[in-house]
């Protein structure tokens, strides 16, 4: 899909990595695909999107930067600007000049798209809405506490009620997920372990809902002949309060 220094009808890529692709249906004949371009320690990583034509299954020869909207306004979709959006709201950790990806998947509530967004070696989090152009990202509200736990790579869902809840992953600690709350998607409670998860280990979780029922998958510290991320579960939900387990996976 992309080439570093790939030259397109409108811009060429930066010498890096591109990594970490999304893709959206943009419309009925075409997809938008998000990817992040970065080059640790020379510039500030972009994230880019291009477009692809569902009927004769090409990209189209442009690329565009995705924006980052913040409290001090629109711009381009790089990790400072993310990370001084959080240094507002009392983020201590040092800023990283890449590693700002759209993490979860997308999801739409009252007309609107959804998605956590992340900077995986800043251990930042947040949940941002995306705007009817599909371009820009709208930060709505930070979740990183507590911050000596290293949170980072959340799934997030509205519950029936209408309270946001994330799962993190934990890199700090004993490893295991917390999760956190919201009313309104801006201000989050302090990330606390829960029950239901009660021996995870630092991987991506997922929380899903179809048909009314909530899926949330988790990574065991549990190891099959010493090997790490070896059991895998997926436990359900009508409420996002009260599961059970669906699937156990044993590699």
């Amino acid at each position: 899909m992309r080439v570093p220094e790939q030259v397109f009808e409108n811009a060429t890529l930066p010498v890096g990595a591109c990594f970490v692709p999304r893709i959206i249906q943009k419309d009925a004949q075409s997809l938008r695909c998000y990817f992040a371009s970065e080059q640790p320690g020379q510039r500030q990583a972009q994230t880019w999107f291009r477009d692809f034509d569902l009927a004769s299954e090409t990209f189209e020869n442009r690329i565009h930067k995705a924006q980052l909207k913040t409290a001090a306004g629109v711009l381009e979709m790089q990790p400072h600007h993310f990370h001084a959006d959080a240094v507002a709201q009392g983020f201590r950790k040092p800023a990283q000049d890449f590693g700002l990806y759209l993490f979860d998947s997308f999801k739409r509530f009252d007309g609107k798209t959804y998605v956590a967004i992340n900077n995986f070696p800043g251990k930042q989090n947040a949940l941002a809405v995306l705007h009817d152009d599909l371009a820009t990202f709208e930060v709505i509200g930070h979740y990183n506490e507590p911050q000596e736990l290293q949170l980072s790579e959340s799934a997030v869902n509205r519950l029936p009620d209408g309270t946001w809840l994330t799962i993190c992953r934990q890199d700090g600690g004993n490893g295991n997920y917390t999760f956190t709350t919201s009313r309104d998607g801006k201000t989050w409670t302090r990330g606390e372990h829960r029950d239901c998860v009660p021996n995870g280990t630092n991987s991506k979780p997922t929380f899903d809902q179809f048909g009314g029922i909530y899926y949330l998958g988790w990574q065991e510290a549990t190891r099959i002949q010493g090997v790490t991320r070896s059991v895998f579960n997926i436990d359900i939900s009508r409420d996002g309060k009260t599961w059970e387990r669906k699937y156990r996976f044993e590699t």
